[in-house]
């Protein structure tokens, strides 16, 4: 293997962070999925009233408290398999890409950049039907990887070359 640059050690290194991140994000996906599953959603409501009792308690009107709470009402009166799925889904491919790549495994750069290319796609319509900040932050972050991805595994390729 030909010896790195200091830029490239560099890259290599938030890459890895990264990888390691969306595994981390992979997880969490995991475990909001089976808390979807096991009907958390059913228990919010109360469980945001517990956290905000002593300040409900001192201001009923309190701006941040109240929009939580009615947030959580919401969540509760949602349809959640779409989030439930996404969420699974999204867990699960996540942490596949991510140890594959983390593995060095060359099938998982193309198939890594396809599969968080799809997500964008995904994320880009639902967001469009849905609004909101975090779908396009999620897009912007996913684009992000897809480069140090391609980056790296140009890198790879011109190291086996040599």
């Amino acid at each position: 293997m030909t010896q790195l640059s200091a830029a490239a050690r560099w890259e290599h290194r938030i890459f890895i962070l990264t990888l390691i991140g969306k595994a981390a994000l992979g997880t969490a996906q995991l475990l909001i999925a089976a808390g979807i599953w096991a009907g958390i959603a059913a228990r919010l409501p109360g469980i945001v009233e517990r956290m905000f009792a002593a300040e409900t308690a001192r201001d009923p009107t309190d701006f941040l408290a109240r929009h939580l709470i009615r947030l959580a009402e919401l969540i509760r009166a949602s349809d959640l398999s779409f989030y439930l799925l996404y969420f699974a889904y999204h867990g699960v491919l996540h942490l596949a890409v991510a140890a594959a790549l983390l593995y060095g495994a060359m099938w998982a750069y193309p198939a890594g950049i396809l599969t968080l290319a799809a997500f964008c796609v995904i994320q880009t319509v639902e967001w469009l039907h849905e609004g909101g900040f975090i779908l396009p932050l999620l897009t912007l972050i996913d684009l992000a990887v897809i480069w140090m991805t391609w980056v790296e595994w140009q890198r790879k390729r011109r190291a086996q070359a040599a």
